[in-house]
């Protein structure tokens, strides 16, 4: 058996991830290692950081999936278990040559796995991606695919059953045959974070304008890392959808100096999404579990006068389609806002009139 080191000597890293001391961790939803293997039989070391409490561990536990040469379905998926372990990965009655991606399920906010080794009883190597299209997705829970596997808005939230994979960020990069990063963070706004209704002051210690040009800054700030700005060259995403605004509700609750202060937050960052991002096309997403900072999301896209930033409106998510964990959408929802944002897209022609629209 031969033993690999999760490096660009022999994996290609999908997302934003950080490789430190010779671990390649994941946090954000859906990053991933990718890698071409010639063998029978490939496991891996993996690691976990935890919060020492019993019920933490137990409910928020970091999954991971398995995914062979492109298949849409994992072939598997599984929790971390406390400490560094071995995970069969993949096996084979005879030499193939497959592509395998691992890739974290559960979001960062809970968990991070840390890629210590890949053993293989034959060669590994790189893949290099054959997509041309980019995008990325900056959001919250949404974006995550928070709860969307659970069967009641009164079921209580784990990451067992939340599924970045089929939200409709990542269906909407499947259809589009495109590659795609995801920015998100579960309670996360613009000016404010979810709070309780009777906080009347912003919790805006970890807002997305002050973590969005970053690696990934808590992933670093758990591993003890003075966090270190992303290369924005690493990826240059075509599209970048932001979902933002439906935590700050939480605290602008429609008054009126609170929500004209959302909407100049919001602003200044699409501002600096566009400056960091020169030649994306900006859609700034909203909707799906409650409208009311729409009018503000519209009016912050109209003075940035940018022919390339534009707003979009989802609906919002119906009992009928089911609701997920602590009123989230529901995989049916995700379906439709997927298909409502390719609509846009396609409307819009950022990839031209050959988007896939099923």
């Amino acid at each position: 058996m031969k033993i690999y080191k999760a490096d660009e000597k022999n994996i290609r890293a999908i997302g934003r991830t950080v490789y430190h001391d010779e671990i390649r961790w994941l946090g954000y939803s859906c990053t991933a290692v990718e890698f071409e293997f010639t063998g029978k039989k490939l496991s891996a070391e993996i690691t976990t950081d935890w919060v020492d409490d019993a019920e933490w561990k137990t409910l928020f536990k970091c999954f991971l999936a398995v995914f062979v040469n492109d298949c849409e379905t994992p072939t598997k998926r599984f929790p971390l278990d406390e400490g560094t372990n071995s995970y069969d990965i993949y096996s084979s009655g005879n030499i193939q040559t497959v592509k395998i991606r691992i890739m974290k399920m559960s979001e960062n906010a809970f968990s991070r796995a840390g890629i210590v080794s890949i053993i293989a009883d034959g060669e590994i190597s790189p893949t290099a991606s054959d997509k041309n299209r980019r995008i990325e997705f900056i959001g919250d829970s949404i974006t995550c695919g928070f709860g969307d596997e659970c069967a009641s808005a009164s079921d209580g939230f784990t990451t067992a059953t939340e599924n970045p994979w089929d939200n409709y960020a990542a269906l909407t990069a499947r259809r589009l045959n495109a590659d795609f990063h995801l920015v998100s963070w579960t309670s996360i706004g613009v000016l404010s974070n979810s709070v309780k209704e009777d906080v009347n002051e912003p919790d805006d210690a970890w807002v997305m304008p002050k973590i969005y040009g970053y690696t990934d800054k808590g992933m670093e700030g758990c591993l003890g890392l003075e966090p270190k700005k992303w290369d924005f060259s690493l990826f240059k995403p075509q599209l970048i959808v932001v979902n933002l605004g439906t935590n700050d509700k939480d605290y602008t609750r429609g008054i009126p100096e609170r929500t004209a202060a959302f909407e100049h937050c919001y602003e200044e960052f699409i501002r600096e999404v566009r400056r960091l991002n020169p030649d994306a096309y900006i859609l700034c997403a909203l909707g799906a579990m409650g409208q009311e900072l729409c009018p503000q999301v519209e009016e912050a896209v109209k003075r940035l006068d940018d022919e390339k930033i534009s707003s979009l409106r989802f609906e919002v998510q119906c009992e009928s389609d089911g609701i997920g964990a602590e009123n989230h959408p529901s995989l049916a929802t995700h379906k439709k806002m997927s298909h409502r944002l390719l609509e846009e897209i396609n409307q819009l022609n950022i990839f031209g009139k050959d988007g896939d629209n099923s």
